[in-house]
This record gives structure tokens, sequence and C-alpha cells, in this order.
């Protein structure tokens, strides 16, 4: 679908330019975005060892336009600038019209926005194949996958389900020469199963997020939801230790290591909150000398992963480099605003992370140490973007002695600094792919990197 042909486009930039040449002095600039979504939703509930029946079937579209201006005024002068969502049914004149009426009671400090693009747009590869070629045919085929499974599964009962798979395509052009299209796919799916024998009164539910039908990998995540399941009963409360060793999985690196990346982003610095900057360090304490070391790199170019994409928010082409490598910080990422309010030049880092591997297995990494606590699964994980710190109840764990299972665990609270757990840790050598799709309380991460991280130093654990 190409969104630059939409017929509502032209009249929109006719509309916002007849408002631009009345207040002249002050109208600065404009820019249109125009979404279309879908979404098509499943609805089902199971039963033991039989594919799920479907209830409810959705095919949601949503196809939107908004505008923002930018304006320069007052004396001395400030920047305002204020968005809106069209409604194509209504008279633009007027909607306009407001817009630049409210973008005059913002007051920012001045800057000049781009006008024109720092370089070719790269292909990137932002959808998955399948879903963008037919969205039906895709979903038809995760559905297929997870009964499949279910069909399989004899030791719990799966008392219903949810499958959303969605395609969205972005079309932005500014009054000063720029614009781009894109097309970003995602999945969400969620379980909701029981230990049997039935009724009883504890359920899981757990949800997968991901970009494309590999990276969900649906059959492996219904295997997760069942262990969890199984295990719900069986376990004890940790003990109550001030120098934990625990192991985590690709998810939560990626959530520690993300907000360890957006400390070096220069808006912080501007911002007056705590940031990281070049030759930094991002260690809290003096290195183990068996850990590993932090090598992360920003790529907006991997195939298919949630932070890929030809283009930045402000319009820019974004580029792929080293962002720390031995602990140490190679650059601050600079965007075009900011890079003016601080003095230096824009750089346009963006992208997903990549990771450095380790050089042993999960497996490897258990039996190394004495005693580790394997986190299968997280409450709800907090990390403080200031201070870098983070706890979390366990969901459920495994306590390892010397290489063997011990016991299950679930209860008590783990807290940790992500600055002391990076001065003694060691990462699995292999590499997985994490993808958060953005949220309403989160951003959007891309990871690829180890599946595994022990973590040796700086961990607490507060439970019997």
């Amino acid at each position: 679908m190409n969104l630059s042909n939409d017929p509502m486009l032209p009249k929109l930039k006719e509309a916002l330019e007849e408002i631009k040449s009345q207040n002249s002095e002050t109208f600065y600039a404009w820019k249109i975005l125009i979404k279309h979504y879908q979404s098509l939703q499943t609805l089902m509930v199971g039963d033991v060892g039989s594919e799920f029946s479907q209830y409810q079937n959705r095919d949601v579209l949503d196809h939107s336009y908004q505008i923002e201006i930018y304006t320069r005024h007052s004396d001395p002068m400030v920047m305002g600038s204020s968005s809106f969502t069209i409604d194509p049914l209504a008279e633009l004149t007027e909607q306009i019209q407001k817009t630049y009426n409210n973008s005059l009671l913002v007051s920012n400090k001045p800057w000049d926005l781009p006008n024109k693009v720092n370089g070719e747009f790269e292909k990137v590869l932002t959808t998955d194949p399948m879903i963008g070629e037919s969205i039906q045919a895709a979903h038809g085929k995760l559905l297929e996958d997870i009964n499949k499974k279910i069909v399989t599964v004899t030791e719990v009962k799966a008392n219903s389900a949810e499958l959303f798979t969605n395609l969205k395509s972005v079309y932005f052009e500014t009054s000063l020469g720029l614009s781009g299209q894109k097309q970003d796919s995602d999945i969400y799916f969620e379980a909701a199963v029981e230990k049997l024998p039935t009724p009883n009164t504890q359920e899981v539910l757990k949800y997968k997020k991901s970009i494309s039908i590999e990276d969900a990998d649906l059959a492996s995540f219904i295997d997760e939801v069942v262990e969890e399941t199984l295990s719900i009963s069986d376990t004890v409360v940790p003990k109550t230790s001030d120098d934990s060793t625990i192991l985590v999985d690709s998810e939560v690196i990626s959530n520690l290591l993300n907000d360890v990346v957006h400390q070096l982003d220069a808006s912080r610095e501007y911002n007056k909150s705590p940031f990281m900057a070049k030759d930094d360090s991002i260690l809290a304490l003096k290195k183990a000398t068996d850990s590993d070391q932090i090598n992360i790199t920003l790529d907006p170019t991997v195939p298919v992963m949630a932070l890929s994409t030809p283009f930045t928010a402000e319009g820019m082409k974004p580029f792929k480099a080293d962002i720390i490598k031995d602990d140490i910080v190679q650059t601050q990422m600079v965007g075009n605003r900011i890079g003016q309010y601080l003095g230096v030049k824009p750089n346009y880092i963006a992208g997903n992370m990549l990771v450095n591997r380790g050089d042993k297995t999960k497996t490897e990494l258990i039996d190394s140490v004495d005693e580790c606590i394997e986190i299968i699964a997280f409450s709800s994980l907090l990390i403080n973007p200031n201070t870098l710190t983070w706890s979390s109840e366990i969901k459920l764990g495994k306590l390892f002695q010397n290489g063997k299972l011990v016991s299950m665990l679930k209860g008590g609270v783990v807290s940790g600094s992500i600055k002391e757990n990076l001065s003694n840790f060691r990462f699995s050598n292999d590499e997985v792919k994490v993808n958060e799709v953005a949220g309403g309380f989160h951003a959007a991460c891309g990871y690829v990197g180890p599946g595994h991280m022990l973590i040796k130093s700086g961990v607490k654990v507060v439970g019997e």
C-alpha cells in the first residue's frame, strides 16, 4: 500500500499551505503522518488434548491522518508545536487553524528542522514477509501452528487463548521536503492454562510479543507455559541473601541493557538527567578477572526487528555504530534537535542492540558456580532509569547447587544494580533475538545476543 497516493494527502497539504501563507511570520513548518493499521484477532477456548475452539474473530481496520505544526513566535523567539488527528469528514481549515493556534501556546527553545536527508534511506525489511504479503494467510498459519501443538499437551488444561496479528503502514511528509514510508508487523499471543486435575485455584497466564512468525516460535512458548503451570504447586520461597548469583534469560538481559543504552542518549544530558558520555565506564565496581565484558552495537538494518527502520523519528537516515566496547562508552546517540541544543554534530545513531556472546553453554554456566537461582519468570521487572537499579518478585525460578536442581522457587524479591552486575558476569554462547513492541508504558526494544547471563555480583534476595 503506497500511502503517498492517498487522495487525502494533497487536500491536507493545500489546506496547511493556505494557513501557512496567512501566518507567514510565525508558521514555520508542518508535518503530515498517514497511518494504516489492520489487526486480525482471534479469541479461543480450549480443553485437554484438543484444538482451541474459536468464539470470536475480528478484523480491525484503522486509517488515520495526523498533522503537526511548528511555529516561531514571541520576543525573544521561542518555538511551538502542536499535533492533531484530523477528521477527514470535517472541515479541514478549522482543524488546522485550531492546531496552529495551539502551537502558539507552546514555548520551546528554537531549533532548525532538517530540510534535507543526510543520505539515501536503506531498504530495510521491517515486516515479516508472510504477514506483509497476506495477513490473513499468516494469521491462519499461526492458528494452525498453535492447534498442532496444543493437541499434544495433555498434562494441563488450556482454558483460553488470544492471537492478534497486526500490520501497520506509516507515511510521513514535511513542508521542508522530507518524506518516507515503512511497514511494521507484530504478533501478540496469550494463553491461560491450569494444572490437572481441575478444578483448582491457580491459573497461569503468559503472553508473547514478537515481530515475525519465526521470532514468535509459539510451539516453544506453549512448552514454557506448560512448564510453569506444572511447577506452581511444588515451589518454595528462596532464602534471604545479600550476595546471590542468578541466571537470567535474554528478555531480562535486553531490558537491563536497554536502560544502559538509554543513558547514552544525548537528550538525557540536555535534560540534566543521569547520563553517560564518551569514555565513561559503565561499571560501578572493579571488574572481576573472570568476567565477560560488554560490547554493544546499534544497528537499524537487521531484518524484521523492532528497531529496524529506514528513517528516524526526525525523518533522517539512522546509522549503525559501536556504542559500548569493553565496558567503555564509545559515543552518545545525538539527533538533530538535541545536537543543536548541545552544540554538537548529530550522528543519528539508532537501532537494535547487537550484544557480544560468551563462550559457555547455559549448562556450563550453571555448573561453574556452587549455587545459583535461574529466573524462569519475574512477576514484573522494575528498572529505575536514573539509578540503573532494579527489583522484582520471582514468579518462578530454579535453585541449583553444584549443577543439580534442588528445588523450584516462587516468591521472594530479587534486586540489584546493573552497573554492579556488569562488574562480574558471564554470557552464554548461543544467540537469540528479543523484540519488544512499543506499548503505553514502554518503548520498543530490539536485541540480538546471548540467551542467558550469569550475574555474580550486585544481587540481593529477600525471602525466608
